[in-house]
């Protein structure tokens, strides 16, 4: 392992992370915490799929992504075996590339005030007919996905939760799976980072229509 890439993953023992499993049936993204570095390895706590831990076999290719950082950094990994540590189950990581900074504006953001509805997925699959649809309000989105504001404080939502979203654009409903990658207390509301995870052509361009209508907006308001 790279000299500066171990001081970075020794660095930030303890904090979270999250896991992105990028093919197979248990593609997704889980959160995650790095728990210790030796030599060549990391091992992070082992991500949990309905209170049980996720199937990921020697050689399974993964992105550890680091929000803490600034900018945020991907770090591809491939898994090398499993282990325990106390009543802690590890999952033993060996790096398979170089750190990637991840760029949060890859997409042109707009500023918006969009009810919408959102179901916590990530709950339901831990405690099944306990989640529900909340009201919450989209702030700004992109392309990539969006900041939602809302008042209900108390739900257990982590970093690498996903969520199901449904939003009225101009009179057009859009239904849309996210991950929630950062989270931000902003007092009387709780703020959230999401991440699209993708979408089929017909949503993009709703979303791109409605993006272009506030750009074009937004230019006329400043020549005013």
């Amino acid at each position: 392992m790279d000299m500066s890439l171990f001081i970075m993953l020794e660095e930030s023992i303890s904090s979270r992370v999250v896991i992105n499993v990028t093919s197979g049936l248990y593609k997704g993204s889980y959160p995650s915490r790095i728990e210790d570095v030796k030599d060549d390895l990391v091992a992070v706590s082992h991500p949990l799929f309905k209170n049980a831990l996720v199937p990921l076999y020697k050689d399974t290719l993964l992105e550890l992504v680091m929000y803490d950082k600034q900018p945020p950094t991907m770090i591809p990994m491939k898994v090398l075996r499993r282990g325990t540590s106390g009543n802690v189950s590890l999952l033993w990581l060996v790096p398979a590339g170089s750190p990637v900074k991840i760029q949060r504006r890859r997409y042109a953001r707009v500023l918006c005030n969009v009810d919408l509805l959102f179901f916590p997925l990530s709950l339901e699959e831990v405690f099944p007919m306990v989640g529900r649809w909340e009201r919450a309000t989209c702030v700004d989105i992109s392309l990539g996905g969006m900041r939602m504001r809302m008042k209900t404080k108390e739900m257990a939502l982590d970093v690498g939760h996903r969520t199901y979203l449904r939003l009225n654009l101009v009179s057009e409903n859009i239904f849309l799976i996210s991950d929630i990658v950062r989270l931000m207390d902003g007092g009387e509301f709780l703020e959230m980072g999401l991440q699209f995870e993708g979408y089929p052509s017909f949503v993009e361009k709703r979303l791109i229509r409605f993006i272009r209508s506030k750009e074009l907006r937004d230019v006329g308001d400043r020549l005013d």
